[in-house]
């Protein structure tokens, strides 16, 4: 596996240079690998829109593949309240920067009746600007889904299929081959990616949260997917957020 060579700067903030309340860490940028310039095609952009925070061009792949940007949401299902932050992973799936927008338990005060509020705002926009500012370096390529294969039986959703790859995940391993061979370009181990078993409360029954294959994204001619790992919950149990990974041959 080929690895871009990426060096970090100092720790930045995107929503404490905004003046709002600061959000959970912000990692580290990643250092620009190319001078920076205008695209002619338009950066990844988030906005609020229905009461909920609407992606475009998201997830999205460098042209050169040396970064990926994944949106995760969810993980409140108790209550379902939008939420968002952006990761920009390199090609080992590290994620070297992140970019807080908003938490489930801030909604109701960021987003009252569902009207983003100033502080929102200024978190939308400062989200917009360091879209942009990685579009112009690494000229960012908006990614499509794959189709979905819907088990006749029932059974966890675990296959993909699109652009020449099937896209198999067997509960902890995901293999990607050519469409209709056994030709297997890369095999990951999803072990790590699993959620582990745990009791929501003393004496409670343990919570399960079996994975799944919620979602994969690639970009045309770059050898690069982003997959998306789902998990299934109770009223109980409730599932945690959608992991999104990178995989790369």
């Amino acid at each position: 596996m080929r690895h871009a060579l990426l060096a970090l700067l100092a720790p930045v903030s995107l929503l404490g240079a905004c003046g709002s309340t600061p959000a959970p860490h912000g990692a580290t940028p990643i250092e620009n690998i190319a001078p920076a310039k205008p695209r002619t095609t338009p950066a990844p952009s988030i906005a609020w829109a229905d009461n909920k925070l609407a992606l475009t061009g998201l997830p999205a792949v460098a042209r050169g593949g040396e970064v990926i940007v994944v949106p995760i949401s969810g993980g409140d299902a108790g209550r379902g309240y939008p939420n968002l932050k952006l990761e920009i992973h390199d090609r080992s799936d590290k994620t070297v920067q992140t970019i807080d927008v908003l938490t489930s338990n801030e909604y109701e005060q960021l987003a009252p009746g569902g009207v983003a509020s100033p502080t929102l705002q200024k978190r939308i926009a400062a989200a917009n600007t360091e879209l942009k500012r990685q579009h112009d370096v690494h000229d960012l390529i908006a990614m499509h889904a794959l189709e979905l294969q819907k088990p006749a039986d029932g059974a966890e959703q675990h296959l993909a299929i699109g652009d020449g790859f099937d896209v198999d995940w067997n509960r902890t391993h995901l293999h990607v081959m050519h469409s209709n061979t056994d030709h297997e370009l890369t095999t990951y181990d999803g072990t790590p990616w699993l959620v582990k078993d745990h009791k929501p409360c003393p004496g409670c029954t343990p919570c399960e949260n079996p994975a799944f294959l919620d979602g994969v994204y690639h970009a045309e001619d770059i050898n690069v997917l982003v997959v998306q790992i789902g998990y299934r919950g109770s009223d109980t149990c409730w599932e945690p957020a959608d992991q999104m990974h990178v995989v790369v041959w």
